[in-house]
């Protein structure tokens, strides 16, 4: 049933249009403090881009900035940032809008999984609904009133493999994740209205110590990262930077489903919805 659904799915390549240059740009990384976010600011300071990263974890971000500062010669810096209260992201933007004067790039990356949420008769559930669906519409809704003050720009939500195929062991993420591409997906015009494109990634299991961590006491994520492999964490940035830099993509989602093997979903399966098209 799941793979025919994905066939139907029209999948093309990769190829760059027109190039949006990274250098002197402003951005904004949810989650930025460690795993793709961290890895994300790396590769944007070393293009020239200057990266403000919000997150929870204080002492790993400043670390990190203090890192891309010394590296880059750039303007980097840290927010404290909890994504699911709505005024912490607020003052995110608005810092960086005060500081910087202006925002081009938002990169709405923070995300949470956690392990037998839905059946620990609790509400525990919420926070992954909050952490990684709530905060990536409030986080899309700041983004365009701060960069419509900059005539346009970019918008990537971080999605996931799971929110194409479904994850039994982790239901509660896979349905935000499903709603990431959704929200993301139904936004493809406000490249028309606003010249605002927003787009996502959705990758499946990458390279990062978490996921090797939780490999060794999980055995069904065990078995999932032997089926599909681990996904190299520069493969995954450069999706990132595909979004940035080709114009042509508004409501797309890279899909990278194992190791070399980037693919753009750009149609529905249902033929005869097109808002887009």
């Amino acid at each position: 049933m799941f793979f025919s659904f994905v066939h139907t799915i029209k999948v093309y390549s990769i190829i760059k249009k027109k190039i949006m240059q990274i250098r002197n740009k402003i951005v904004i990384i949810t989650g930025g403090a460690n795993g793709i976010g961290a890895a994300l600011a790396r590769r944007l300071a070393s293009e020239g881009a200057q990266v403000v990263i919000g997150d929870i974890d204080g002492k790993s971000g400043q670390k990190l900035i203090n890192e891309l500062n010394q590296n880059y010669k750039i303007n980097a810096a840290f927010v404290f940032c909890d994504v699911t209260n709505f005024d912490h992201l607020y003052q995110l933007f608005d810092t960086v809008q005060n500081t910087f004067g202006g925002i081009d790039i938002v990169c709405n990356n923070a995300g949470i999984g956690q392990f037998g949420e839905f059946y620990d008769q609790t509400d525990n559930w919420i926070k992954t609904i909050d952490t990684n669906l709530n905060a990536v519409i409030k986080g899309t809704q700041l983004g365009i009133q701060f960069l419509k003050k900059r005539g346009g720009g970019v918008i990537i939500n971080t999605a996931s493999l799971a929110g194409i195929y479904p994850a039994k062991f982790l239901p509660i993420y896979s349905a935000a994740k499903h709603g990431v591409i959704g929200f993301t997906k139904s936004l493809c015009e406000l490249n028309d209205t606003d010249n605002i494109r927003v787009n996502a990634v959705a990758p499946g299991f990458v390279d990062t110590h978490l996921v090797q961590n939780i490999s060794k006491i999980m055995p069904k994520i065990a078995q999932s990262v032997e089926k599909l492999g681990l996904i190299p964490m520069d493969e995954v940035i450069n999706a990132y930077i595909t979004i940035i830099q080709d114009d042509k993509l508004m409501g797309d989602t890279i899909m990278i489903p194992n190791k070399n093997n980037s693919q753009i979903i750009s149609k529905s399966f249902v033929e005869d919805l097109k808002p887009c098209d």
